[in-house]
């Protein structure tokens, strides 16, 4: 995964923002945008905080930083587990650089509302099927448990069941009474 800062031109559209990379692709010219000691700064707090081994890499990064007075591309392994991305997004909103994600493809400017950054986004049709659907297979179970005839291993065995039932409920409960206004969402009702 790799991610692109720079201070300026600052678009907002990803298009756009391919569109100034595409010299940097094809010949590594970077005079498109501006120079800013803002990168090396950006850089040298990440390097600081998630250390680079340059004989053997290391978590987060798939390759070591490339930092000028220009740019900086930063490669991140998929599926890494640290908050870098949080701190970089939080960086570059803190010394005013744009962040492009070419894999999205997105771009993120400080002056993006920070909830946009951090909304919940609204359960999806297989999210609510599956709410619905857990404690019906839930409740097939609890009564399989009532059937058992020995009594030592039913009422142990109905009682788990029961709490997995109840759990699930209580979340299908919980989506029901945001879908309807009851629960803030979204600092919204």
């Amino acid at each position: 995964m790799t991610l692109i800062l720079w201070k300026a031109p600052v678009v907002d559209d990803p298009d756009e923002a391919k569109a100034l990379l595409t010299p940097w692709y094809v010949t590594e010219d970077e005079s498109v945008f501006t120079p800013s000691g803002d990168l090396k700064a950006v850089y040298d707090i990440l390097l600081e905080q998630y250390p680079f081994d340059w004989d053997r890499g290391s978590d987060p990064w798939a390759d070591p930083p490339q930092v000028s007075d220009r740019m900086l591309v930063l490669s991140i392994r998929w599926g890494t587990q640290s908050p870098v991305l949080a701190d970089i997004t939080a960086l570059a909103r803190k010394f005013d650089l744009v962040l492009y994600d070419p894999q999205g493809p997105d771009v993120v400017l400080s002056t993006d509302p920070i909830e946009q950054l951090t909304q919940i986004p609204p359960p999806t049709a297989w999210e609510w099927f599956k709410s619905l659907a857990i404690p019906v297979v839930l409740l097939a179970i609890t009564y399989a448990a009532w059937l058992i005839p020995i009594g030592w291993i039913r009422w142990p065995a109905v009682i788990v069941a029961g709490f997995f039932l109840a759990a699930g409920l209580f979340v299908s409960g919980l989506m029901i009474a945001a879908a309807l206004g009851f629960i803030k969402v979204n600092g919204r009702p």
